[in-house]
């Protein structure tokens, strides 16, 4: 039985769909190593997949139409089928451009640029194979089948000219690396301080309202910017970023899982890190058997920031950070193990706790976020007063837990006189009460403070009808910033400084600690924080990888 070109067409429909989206999967993986023949392999199967599925779904539909209203052209040729294929080249260059704006901060920079341009190259592509279906409607039966094959070679022009390497988007993996630290390493000791869901805007109205005395001192005498939202519906990928320097591509905490296939190498790293909520290739499935792992935590593949610290052979403390694990540093105290605890309310909790009398059923979940973080602080407090570690990193997550409780799931603050806005007031001066302690008392540590983010991180587009309505009905994109404060000595004040984002604070606090900043990292150093004397005593010096087997630690000057 001969094959209809009719047939051919729909297939070629189904087969550019399926190119199209084999390589977004790439693009969207630029940690996976590509080769032509790999590229070639996924291509060719995703092409024939798609192209039997949606050409045979097609061509049923016809056959369906047909034999319920008969042919419309009698016996005469009329050339049909060739729309899909412009249809599937629309639909595609559709999809990449609906990517753009989520990935941007889970992938490179350079792999944004590439998307972009197969995205113009795709929608280039469409608009040939526009113009061929309206010279092919007139055709006669010839014509036809050469446009088609026109067509043909224009996908697969297209095809070749997708194909991009991406060599330095994958992490050096080296067995030795020389870490240079600098004079001052070991002598300055940092406390970091991570709060949760604080934004800067919240910030600003309390402060101005004369609540909040340590934040005011920050603002006026210390270092204080806004820090950029990190669009991400995945809090662990957030955490993640902010405890390595590095964006989600590089540590693999996009979402819940990331998958394992055929299509992958050996290589346990090499496996595809979808993006969370249904955007990225999920939506359209991966060739079984997949295997499904889970998203390791606290920072995925990458290493936090206390761990670097060890590697270097200088201790570090970590108290509450979601979801750390009992190894990593010389003293951790897990979120899990706070909560576990059965400690006696320490000195003057009862006066707190009756400041969120009138807050209801949200009393209870209240004063538990309040006791959390009160027996994080006081283990912090301990360590700190040790000497013992050159990095204690605190994890503060009550006030996340508070909001949750007063149901605040807007970014808007609640005006002063309702109770839910009493009662965050409330609790935004406490925090500030515990931060001035911490200052007043350890005056030789450097003090960092940061919120990542605001009670409601702006959402990853997941579908075509998002994208029209985040284009439509568009939120204040600045609404949810979170902020970044550092206090402490050869700290400077800088009026209206530049924003900041999550992955700067790693490579900050390695810098003004001594310490080699990763080159695989993806944050930079926020320098106008530090004075010009502290600078020039200062060199920023760089290692290849702190995730190397071995680092050969060498000390500037000796």
């Amino acid at each position: 039985m001969p094959i209809r070109w009719a047939y051919l067409k729909r297939v070629l429909a189904g087969a550019i769909f399926g190119l199209y989206m084999a390589h977004l999967l790439f693009f969207l993986n630029p940690q996976v190593d590509i080769t032509p023949g790999r590229l070639a392999t996924v291509t060719i199967i995703y092409g024939l997949i798609c192209g039997l599925l949606f050409g045979s779904a097609l061509w049923g539909l016809r056959a369906l139409r047909v034999r319920i209203f008969g042919r419309r052209d009698g016996e005469m040729y009329r050339a049909h089928g060739f729309g899909f294929v412009v249809l599937a080249a629309f639909i595609s260059s559709f999809i990449y451009w609906t990517h753009l704006v989520p990935v941007r901060i889970y992938l490179p920079i350079g792999a944004v640029r590439i998307l972009n341009k197969a995205t113009n190259l795709i929608t280039l592509t469409a608009f040939i194979l526009l113009a061929l279906w309206i010279v092919e409607r007139t055709a006669d039966r010839r014509t036809s089948r050469l446009i088609f094959l026109a067509g043909f070679i224009v996908i697969a022009v297209s095809s070749f000219f997708l194909y991009q390497r991406r060599d330095s988007y994958r992490t050096e993996k080296r067995t030795a690396v020389v870490a240079n630290i600098g004079e001052v390493a070991g002598q300055r000791p940092v406390i970091l301080v991570a709060i949760r869901n604080l934004p800067y805007d919240w910030l600003i109205t309390i402060d101005g309202e004369g609540a909040l005395p340590f934040f005011a001192q920050a603002r006026s005498r210390a270092y204080f910017t806004r820090l950029e939202p990190f669009s991400t519906t995945s809090p662990k990928s957030l955490w993640a970023s902010l405890a390595t320097g590095k964006l989600p591509y590089r540590h693999g905490v996009t979402g819940r899982f990331s998958y394992r296939t055929p299509l992958n190498g050996p290589d346990p790293q090499d496996r595809f890190l979808l993006l969370p909520n249904g955007v990225g290739f999920r939506l359209w499935g991966l060739i079984p058997p997949v295997q499904r792992i889970s998203a390791a935590l606290p920072a995925g593949d990458a290493l936090p920031i206390w761990t670097m610290f060890e590697r270097l052979s200088f201790h570090s403390a970590v108290i509450g950070w979601p979801a750390a694990g009992a190894t990593g540093a010389s003293y951790v105290v897990t979120d899990r193990t706070i909560d576990a605890a059965n400690a006696p309310d320490p000195p003057g909790f009862g006066a707190l706790a009756a400041r969120f009398n009138g807050t209801g059923r949200a009393r209870e979940a209240i004063i538990n976020a309040l006791r959390h973080d009160l027996m994080a602080t006081n283990d912090a407090r301990a360590a700190i007063a040790s000497h013992r570690f050159n990095l204690n990193v605190i994890a503060l997550q009550g006030f996340a837990d508070a909001q949750r409780a007063l149901h605040v799931g807007t970014n808007d603050l609640p005006p002063k006189s309702s109770t839910r806005g009493e009662a965050v007031r409330a609790y935004a001066e406490h925090l500030d009460h515990l931060l001035g302690d911490l200052a007043r008392d350890f005056p030789d540590h450097l003090l960092v403070v940061v919120s990542p983010s605001g009670p409601v991180p702006p959402p990853s587009t997941a579908v075509a009808w998002a994208v029209i309505r985040d284009l439509l009905f568009s939120d204040d994109p600045g609404a949810d910033d979170g902020f970044v404060a550092i206090a402490g000595p050869d700290v400077v004040h800088k009026e209206n400084p530049s924003s900041a984002y999550a992955v700067d604070v790693v490579p900050t606090v390695l810098y003004s600690a001594g310490m080699p900043v990763g080159r695989d990292m993806d944050g930079r150093v926020l320098i106008d924080a530090f004075s010009e004397d502290f600078i020039h005593r200062s060199t920023l010096s760089v290692i290849q990888t702190y995730e190397a087997r071995e680092i050969i630690t060498r000390r500037s000057g000796s």
